[in-house]
């Protein structure tokens, strides 16, 4: 596999297995689902599925970021979900849900296999492995979101600050983030001058630096320390889980 870069082609170490719900699959399920992974380039604010409308594919990400929003009437929208090499989108649609009311957009520019939705969903339907292991995934996926409403209403801005930048970490292959502060902003949705605050008492403390579009997490520890109960929350509960 290739990337374009700069005119070139230049190859792309990525395999499957780097997305971690493929890799807990049995060795039987994986190996049918192998042949007809397709690894593609999503970039930053690509739309992957709009409101009511349902997607032939599915998404198993590797190192970029899924998020998905809520838009109210007024326009304003928050994200109420991130998805990265943890998990896939959308497990409601496999599971047999129709098309949500949610818009799923690529956080950061980054890698992820396609996998037809149908051929996906005949798998999942005759493998009773596969279907416990994706219905862990969607438990797990729900505490995520339950836990960062409990964040939102309950912990200070720089506290869910931490939450955020630590699940994006967990779910890239790099501690250089993409990220502006706008974008995390919306991510949050939050004032930009509250992430400008809350993102330089984190600098201030050594924990992150950034410069336009990048957040680089310096001391990963020193961020957790500083995170509220939140995150452990999160991955206390995955790693439960998934081992």
């Amino acid at each position: 596999m290739h990337n374009k870069i700069n005119g070139s082609l230049v190859p792309c170490q990525h395999t499957p297995s780097q997305n971690h719900l493929l890799a807990s699959l049995s060795s039987a399920g994986y190996g049918r689902l192998l042949p007809h992974l397709k690894m593609i380039l999503v970039r930053k604010n690509e739309v992957l599925s709009e409101p009511g409308k349902r997607s032939g594919v599915a998404y198993f990400p590797v190192d970029c970021v899924i998020s998905v929003y809520h838009t109210l009437e007024s326009g304003i929208s928050t994200e109420i979900a991130m998805i990265g090499n943890e998990g896939m989108f959308d497990i409601a649609r496999v599971m047999g849900g129709a098309g949500m009311p949610y818009l799923a957009i690529a956080q950061t520019t980054g890698h992820a296999f396609l996998l037809d939705r149908n051929l996906l969903k005949q798998e999942f339907d005759c493998d009773e492995t596969m279907q416990h292991t994706f219905l862990r995934y969607a438990q797990a996926l729900f505490t995520q979101m339950a836990q960062r409403v409990v964040c939102n209403k309950h912990h200070s801005l720089t506290q869910q600050l931490c939450l955020l930048l630590l699940l994006v970490n967990d779910k890239s292959l790099s501690s250089d983030l993409l990220l502006t502060q706008e974008t995390i902003a919306h991510m949050m949705g939050v004032r930009r001058e509250g992430v400008t605050e809350a993102a330089g008492k984190l600098r201030d403390n050594g924990l992150i630096d950034y410069r336009r579009g990048h957040i680089t997490v310096i001391d990963r520890p020193g961020l957790e320390k500083q995170c509220c109960e939140c995150y452990a929350v999160v991955k206390n509960e995955f790693k439960r889980l998934f081992g």
